[in-house]
């Protein structure tokens, strides 16, 4: 048992370091750092008691510990360039860091999250769709990392592909462009033009990459079972969860299968998906049909004119139609929903990408979240309690918990428009109320749900559109209680 304990040495020693960190950071540091640093004491706390784990949980910490160390180092480096930050601003006569000392320290751990890539990379995907969470600053910088992470060699990525295909580039595409359309966390997207001219998208994971996940999801699970139980939070099912995603996201049989199935779905959409290339798809590697648009966030921030914004709101309408789709009445729902999955084409057409990450909802979840909808939308709190409960939301107050979820959905009501609403306050009384729930426990489909509703949530704070939500949700609500 010593030599494990001394295996953990310089782990101890980056937690010793990351602690002094903490212990000396000013009363005015920002709340997106001070919940790094916890999350930095959590990972890192007291190597000693790692030792003492069951054998199984040690073999955990050891696959783990070279990915937390590595997490601990990148964010005792944050902290030090935010405090040596904040003394400059100190000395200059600024009581808080500028908002160009902001976007410094964003940048950084954008560019930190890159290199790390794995699930770092997807959480900070998800930051970068919640401004209203983390601030503009922050979002703006952490959304490079929808499509703009470091790219891996060239060389690299063809070696992958004739590995996967079994032959060379030339008897599968006529041209390969090598210059990548995007560059995410877990994959990296060429485009190239198939033997029969066909213009297709193939989207090849990074090597490596699977030794990455394994690693976080080792982490996770480490933070876990370190921290032990929390009150209100079942942490152990909520990794359980995150690590069931990560991993689907390196089935890319898995994905191709789904791409198909949300294709059969839209067919009498007017959203877009791509066509699946089966004899150039493996189990590493997915070649679909190339669907020419911008990102869905940089053609909204494009229409800024009084003439453009009645576009704009037709897009996100389009957008939270499609969602409420798929929860409510087709029950697949694609559970990645960070700007850079989505498109806008030419003819104004919103086009789906990257079905890495789906949820699959039943008949009855879906009727009993619409008998939700419609029951707190009309007031029936005892109703609501009932569908909350018979879901799987569960707390020690469950009037607590109606009311909680009756500040989300108060935008739905019919006499509203997503625009009548402040949604920082909103949000923030949200938040406040959560913080007092006690014997909080969440069903597990909610876990990738509510990363779906957070996000079209941070789009409606960002642009508030002149959208009647009600008018939107009820032929799906209707449809999903038929």
């Amino acid at each position: 048992m010593s030599a494990l304990a001394d295996l953990f040495t310089p782990f101890k020693d980056t937690a010793v370091e990351t602690a002094r960190f903490v212990r000396h950071l000013g009363a005015r540091l920002d709340a997106f750092s001070l919940d790094l640093a916890r999350d930095l004491g959590a990972v890192t706390r007291d190597a000693q008691a790692f030792a003492a784990m069951t054998s199984d949980t040690a073999s955990m910490v050891y696959r783990a510990t070279p990915r937390a160390a590595r997490l601990a180092q990148v964010g005792a480096a944050l902290l030090a360039r935010h405090r040596l930050l904040r003394f400059a601003a100190v000395a200059r006569g600024h009581a808080t860091l500028t908002d160009d000392d902001q976007r410094q320290l964003a940048a950084k751990a954008a560019t930190y999250a890159g290199e790390l890539r794995g699930g770092i990379a997807k959480l900070g995907q998800l930051a970068s769709c919640r401004p209203d969470l983390v601030g503009p600053i922050w979002a703006r910088e952490l959304a490079k990392l929808q499509d703009d992470v470091p790219p891996v060699d060239v060389a690299a990525i063809r070696a992958r592909l004739e590995a996967e295909l079994g032959r060379p580039l030339a008897e599968v595409y006529a041209t390969f462009d090598d210059v990548p359309l995007a560059a995410a966390s877990l994959a990296q997207v060429h485009a190239a033009t198939l033997l029969d001219g066909t213009r297709v998208a193939v989207k090849v994971q990074v090597p490596g990459v699977e030794a990455i996940i394994a690693a976080d999801i080792a982490a996770l699970r480490t933070i876990s079972a370190t921290l032990g139980p929390l009150p209100g939070v079942d942490l152990p099912m909520l990794v359980d969860e995150l690590a069931r995603a990560l991993l689907g996201e390196l089935d890319y049989a898995a994905e191709a299968a789904a791409m198909t199935a949300f294709g059969a779905d839209l067919r009498t959409s007017t959203c877009l998906v791509p066509t699946l290339v089966a004899h150039a798809s493996t189990a590493r590697v997915i070649t679909m049909t190339l669907i020419e648009g911008d990102r869905l966030t940089a053609r909204l921030d494009a229409l800024t004119t009084a003439a453009e914004l009645g576009e704009r709101d037709r897009l996100i309408g389009t957008l939270i139609g499609e969602v409420a789709a798929q929860i409510l009445a087709r029950g697949r729902v694609h559970a990645d929903p960070h700007p850079g999955n989505f498109l806008v084409t030419p003819t104004g057409q919103l086009a789906l990408l990257d079905f890495g990450c789906t949820l699959e909802l039943s008949r009855a979840e879906r009727a009993a979240y619409a008998r939700l909808v419609m029951a707190i939308a009309s007031n029936r709190h005892v109703e609501a309690a009932s569908e909350l409960a018979a879901l799987g939301f569960l707390a020690d107050d469950p009037a607590q918990l109606v009311a909680l979820t009756a500040g989300l959905i108060a935008a739905m009501r019919p006499d509203t428009k997503a625009s009548d609403i402040d949604w920082s306050a909103a949000f923030a009384e949200q938040l406040a109320q959560a913080k007092q729930l006690g014997g909080l426990a969440i069903p597990r489909s909610f876990v990738l749900l509510g990363r779906v509703l957070a996000t079209v949530a941070g789009l409606l704070a960002r642009y508030r559109p002149e959208i009647a939500l009600h008018a939107v949700l009820l032929p799906h609500l209707v449809a999903a209680i038929a």
